[in-house]
């Protein structure tokens, strides 16, 4: 809907999530607060056919929620003739990442996430609330093992199936999360079999499986889970003889005593990683972005959205002070499938401060060199320029950006009419020698070298395995269009090496 970053009154929409039922939900900024949060903006004529009442009357019910697991709901408003609700942003993995990266739970952390579950389905039943089915994407986990959940009341009734489904689909989509051969993992994968199932063709009730899950912490030696919210049972010393009852019943000493016994042995340790370190609280004004593109047709390959200039150090600020504020999860999604360490990537290119003191300082220099904040962003590497243009947001149904090939910059160099022209400015302008009239594209030939997506061998070492590859002409020796250089590392950064998106066009 909105080309990002983009101001919507008190809040930056820095990433899409994706589309909810009648809208679209953001990860933003409210600059007010200083805190990240999720926006859901209502399409108008939406093909659901939500109704302002509808997405309102939704918020409402969420916001009457009062369950320190669920996410807040902030506010609903109007802005910019756009109705929208913003909630907490929710901070670590959800289970669908986890799914999605064939990550595993400890034993711990999937009692807590049945805990957390069964406590909000009697939440919603004391209150009579309907609700949407929570699903992996909704459910998350943090570095301390503390596990929240996003907001699914809807305005309605509540219906003892739907929290029967939910434990079904919680017993489903949990059991490739159970980690193999650790104390408690045939317990747990037994008790989601159950739960998705039932025992011997009758179904598990909330509060048998919460009498089973303090059965298990009590035998692993995990503290018990203190609570008063309905469904969730501190075991108790004293209940240990009615806890093997109940695993009895269950089916679990038809099979012998002694496999009841190895089930219940041997606790687990766990140990948490360090938590991120803040993210800084600077927040550019994004309405200075400067990102311009052209449609432009290559003979033999089509049509392509080709940035009309290189990434310049202001669009590229911009991405800095919005990817410390990124999700863990949006932070692996628009990293490079090789890359390593991706959460903890933080994109910032080689003497980035000095170079940015002196763009933002009038006559400013670096290195001897004249910039701007219009200047090319350079001492970027290859996986900085991908996560740029992987980060760089579209309208929904648009095609990403992406770096171009060797192939496609070629082609693009070879449509220039500046010839041998071009200078060494490192200022992106217009009226420049290296800005061609024909495709509106300027910085080719001059400027800086540029990355693309190409891994090629080079021909001047054949016994190399292949590298990247970067394109173009630069300010060291600016006129040249079909310049190619076989780089040694995607690791590599320079100052004469930058970086322009495109993308395909739908």
């Amino acid at each position: 809907m909105f080309d990002l970053p983009h101001n919507f009154g008190d809040y930056t929409l820095v990433a899409l999530v994706g589309r909810t039922r009648g809208g679209i939900l953001y990860q933003a900024i409210q600059q007010g607060m200083d805190r990240s949060v999720f926006m859901e903006l209502l399409v108008p004529d939406n093909p659901e056919g939500v109704t302002v009442e509808d997405f309102i009357m939704k918020a409402r019910t969420r916001a009457a929620i009062n369950v320190p697991v669920l996410g807040t709901v902030y506010e609903a408003s109007q802005v910019q003739g756009y109705w929208f609700v913003t909630s907490e942003q929710l901070g670590g993995f959800s289970l669908q990442a986890m799914l999605d990266r064939r990550e595993t739970l400890s034993v711990k952390d999937m009692l807590k996430v049945i805990e957390t579950a069964g406590t909000i389905c009697g939440k919603y039943e004391r209150l009579q609330t309907a609700f949407n089915l929570m699903e992996p994407r909704h459910i998350f986990v943090d570095d301390k093992s503390c596990v929240r959940v996003m907001n699914t009341a809807m305005p309605g009734n509540f219906h003892e199936e739907q929290s029967c489904e939910q434990m079904k689909k919680l017993g489903e989509y949990l059991l490739p999360l159970v980690t193999p051969d650790v104390p408690g993992a045939t317990r747990m994968a037994t008790l989601l079999g159950w739960m998705r199932d039932g025992q011997n063709g009758n179904r598990i009730q909330w509060e048998q499986v919460m009498e089973l899950i303090a059965a298990v912490r009590e035998q692993l030696g995990l503290s018990p889970r203190a609570t008063t919210h309905r469904y969730t049972v501190p075991a108790e010393p004293a209940r240990k003889f009615r806890m093997w009852m109940i695993w009895a019943g269950m089916g679990v000493l038809a099979a012998g005593a002694g496999t009841a016994l190895l089930l219940f042995s041997g606790p687990a340790a766990e140990t948490a990683p360090s938590g991120p370190p803040p993210a800084p609280k600077h927040y550019p004004d994004f309405s200075a972005s400067d990102h311009t593109e052209v449609p432009v047709t290559i003979p033999g390959t089509g049509d392509l959205i080709v940035g009309a200039h290189e990434i310049t150090m202001e669009s590229y600020r911009l991405f800095l002070d919005q990817w410390s504020r990124l999700t863990p999860e949006l932070k692996e999604k628009y990293s490079h499938p090789d890359q390593p360490d991706k959460q903890n990537a933080t994109h910032v290119p080689s003497d980035w401060e000095a170079m940015w003191k002196a763009a933002s300082t009038p006559g400013g220099k670096w290195k001897g060199r004249r910039i701007t904040p219009r200047s090319p962003v350079v001492n970027v590497t290859f996986w900085d320029a991908w996560a740029y243009a992987a980060w760089k947001p579209v309208e929904p149904g648009e095609p990403r950006y992406r770096l171009p090939s060797r192939q496609e910059w070629m082609a693009l160099g070879a449509l220039m009419e500046t010839g041998e022209k071009g200078d060494k400015t490192l200022v992106i302008d217009r009226y420049s020698n290296d800005y061609d009239l024909k495709t509106g594209i300027c910085g080719m030939a001059s400027g800086v070298m540029e990355w693309t997506s190409s891994v090629e061998k080079d021909p001047a070492r054949v016994k190399e395995p292949p590298g990247p590859v970067a394109c173009g002409g630069d300010w060291r020796y600016p006129g040249i269009t079909d310049k190619v250089e076989y780089l040694r590392s995607r690791d590599e950064c320079r100052d004469n090496l930058g970086f322009r998106i495109v993308r395909p066009v739908r």
